[in-house]
């Protein structure tokens, strides 16, 4: 058996993580991103997701004023854009003017979409619970629909599209491989 070694942080046992990136609108519809790996399904019927946020971050005060947000997967082609979202406050200026996304409407919530994403999760906070110094977010998802073209029966083909992890600090990876267990 392998030696073990205490890890530092114990969340990096559970990456890496998809990324997404986070939408949220403030009092006059103006949105801001903010990239995030820590979010989960939590249930299929109805659809339901957790998103955990650091109760400082200005993102964390949008959605606790509008009670919603969209979820948004970015290739690895977008890892210097999610990088910079992650890396400037919206609180201090327009990160959607800075990054030069392209925001549209959202099928059924007042929070837009980012159209160079490949997927988008329109969620609705339904509950908070305070953990620690986060709040974990949870949320249905009203809508949910990604890029035809890189789905076979409604999965990733990540033979064809790149889709970012974290891996933790500014470490991101991509899945190169499909395996299937034995029978």
């Amino acid at each position: 058996m392998s030696m073990k070694e205490e890890l530092e942080y114990f969340y990096m046992a559970l990456h890496p993580r998809v990324v997404v990136l986070v939408v949220a609108i403030d009092r006059e519809g103006n949105p801001n991103v903010m990239p995030a790996s820590w979010t989960t399904p939590i249930s299929e019927e109805p659809p339901h997701v957790a998103l955990a946020m650091w109760r400082e971050n200005y993102t964390w005060k949008l959605i606790k004023e509008s009670k919603e947000f969209t979820l948004n997967t970015p290739t690895a082609e977008l890892i210097d854009l999610v990088w910079k979202a992650g890396t400037i406050s919206g609180k201090d200026v327009d990160k959607s003017r800075i990054l030069k996304l392209t925001f549209s409407k959202s099928r059924k919530l007042k929070t837009p979409i980012i159209e160079e994403c490949i997927a988008h999760l329109e969620c609705k906070v339904v509950d908070e619970v305070d953990v620690g110094e986060s709040t974990l977010f949870i949320a249905e998802v009203v809508e949910a629909y990604g890029s035809k073209e890189y789905l076979v029966r409604g999965k990733w083909n990540v033979r064809k599209v790149n889709v970012l992890e974290h891996l933790g600090g500014r470490v991101f990876t991509i899945a190169t491989k499909v395996l299937y267990p034995e029978r």
